[in-house]
């Protein structure tokens, strides 16, 4: 399944993946500084293309929707010796770019790339829940930023949708780009609610997509 991409995130860059050029120019510990001090007065800053961006504050909507998915993975957490982490962000690789999405699950034993982020390989699911403001991110930006990590398996959660739905993406594509033509993820699924998504192994679960929305 193709997924649109936008034309904005498309264009061909004359210096392929360097992050842009500054005036005043500031190191990557700076730039990770930043990220941390916006973080932690309340914000979600990621680092994209070595700048500090900040997202719109999470709606209790998707608050519940996650806390929703957080109750059924928790068994699977509590046998497996995973964590459900919130608050920590993925490397995308080759600069110290940051995303930070709604939920990562991961072995306890998971490999950091810094204070802040995880590397995407170390992880076993990723899911950002869609707002009005973020969709478009959501949709084309993240899956090739998260492929490029290495991330295993993507879910977006999207309760905007009309019925709602969720995408699973798995199967991340090697040698990815920020402006690669290919699909980011070979296998793409969609279910809309009234329908089950089967989180596949490690998980093995199946989700009944109705109940991550009430």
């Amino acid at each position: 399944m193709s997924l649109p991409r936008s034309q904005t995130t498309r264009q061909p860059c004359d210096q392929g993946d360097a992050p842009p050029r500054s005036r005043y120019p500031v190191s990557g510990d700076q730039v990770l500084r930043l990220c941390m001090d916006v973080n932690e007065k309340g914000y979600s800053a990621e680092i994209v293309r070595e700048q500090v961006i900040v997202s719109p504050w999470t709606s209790r909507r998707n608050d519940r929707i996650i806390d929703r998915l957080t109750d059924l993975l928790y068994r699977l957490k509590r046998e497996r010796g995973w964590g459900l982490y919130q608050s920590s962000g993925i490397h995308v690789p080759p600069f110290r770019d940051m995303r930070l999405p709604d939920l990562i699950v991961a072995p306890l034993d998971a490999e950091d790339y810094d204070e802040m982020h995880i590397y995407g390989h170390s992880t076993l699911l990723v899911v950002e829940v869609c707002s009005g403001s973020t969709a478009m991110t959501d949709y084309q930006e993240k899956p090739i930023d998260y492929a490029r990590a290495g991330v295993p398996l993507y879910l977006i959660v999207d309760p905007t949708a009309e019925p709602e739905k969720v995408t699973l993406m798995s199967e991340p594509v090697e040698d990815l780009t920020r402006f690669d033509e290919r699909e980011p993820y070979l296998k793409v699924v969609t279910v809309h609610r009234g329908g089950t998504l089967e989180l596949p192994e490690p998980f093995g679960l199946p989700i009944d997509v109705a109940a991550l929305f009430g």
